[in-house]
């Protein structure tokens, strides 16, 4: 009697980011009855530093190093992570394979009394130290207080329900995966707050020479989501830009095209500008990387400063 083949499965240890794993592995065995997954934790700097805002110490792959050094290494043959945690280039080796379907990626605003963001009182105190949630919040409700907030969703929501903040904002992704109840009517919708590039994703990395772990996760795959997140990530490498700054884009796929939304910022100023587009699947990442292009000339043009 043969052994099964054991894929060990990298992922953060933080309680959303290991539901997640999880729930992918799921797909996975389903689609691969014949293999074992393991899952292993590895620790990243994002989930060690919590004393201080994700921009404030580096920001861009704060969430994947770790994981990737575990693959370089050969510790994991495949990790799987928030595709909005992911830089837009891999390191030398490794690359993304598959995206299992996409979750919501609308925000969520949450109030301790249900309050929408228009009825919020005067000077309201948010918890989010996102700038693209900052620059499109303010457009709303200019009279807001932001304080900075870090910590898991539990947490976070203690620190609302205790007083800390008045409102706070969460991506649905993570409230749905972690079975978080909350009023539909609290989501933001997309044309309000466009949501980070790759929010609600997941995706799965590995080596690039290691054909059977890529054949494995492809099985589940989706390719709708996938031409969405490509599109995205393309339109991220060319503008250049991180979670630093205010910075987002969505793309929806709709049959044989696919439409975008996307907004770049100055956090100081609070000025931004947003542009859309609707294409073909087959252009959509030249067209992505395109409008980078003419955003990035119109904050030249604007004199908008979103890279600082």
């Amino acid at each position: 009697m043969s052994l099964k083949k054991k894929i060990i499965v990298a992922t953060r240890p933080s309680l959303l980011a290991y539901i997640q794993t999880l729930q992918t592995v799921e797909l996975l065995q389903k689609a691969n009855p014949d293999i074992e997954f393991e899952v292993k934790k590895f620790s990243t700097q994002g989930d060690r530093v919590l004393n201080r805002s994700l921009t404030s110490f580096g920001g861009t792959g704060l969430f994947v190093k770790e994981l990737e050094h575990a693959l370089l290494e050969g510790e994991a043959d495949i990790a799987v992570h928030s595709l909005k945690d992911v830089p837009s280039f891999n390191p030398e080796g490794l690359k993304l394979v598959s995206y299992p379907e996409r979750e919501d990626s609308r925000d969520v605003f949450l109030t301790r009394d249900g309050l929408s963001i228009d009825d919020m009182p005067q000077g309201f105190v948010l918890g989010t130290g996102s700038p693209r949630r900052k620059v499109q919040l303010a457009d709303i409700r200019p009279d807001i207080n932001f304080k900075e907030i870090r910590g898991n969703i539990d947490s976070r929501i203690q620190k609302l329900h205790d007083g800390e903040y008045d409102a706070i904002v969460l991506a649905a992704a993570g409230m749905n995966r972690m079975d978080k109840n909350f009023d539909e009517e609290m989501l933001l919708d997309v044309d309000l707050c466009i949501p980070a590039i790759g929010q609600g994703a997941l995706a799965i990395e590995t080596r690039v020479n290691d054909l059977e772990c890529i054949d494995i996760v492809k099985k589940i795959n989706h390719k709708a989501t996938e031409q969405a997140v490509l599109a995205e990530r393309a339109f991220m490498a060319e503008i250049e830009g991180g979670c630093k700054f205010p910075l987002a884009a969505h793309a929806v796929v709709d049959g044989k095209y696919l439409n975008m939304i996307a907004i770049v910022g100055d956090v100081q100023t609070g000025d931004f500008i947003v542009e859309s587009l609707e294409v073909t699947i087959e252009e959509s990442i030249s067209k992505s990387m395109e409008l980078a292009q003419k955003m990035k000339a119109i904050c030249k043009e604007k004199d908008i400063n979103f890279y600082q």
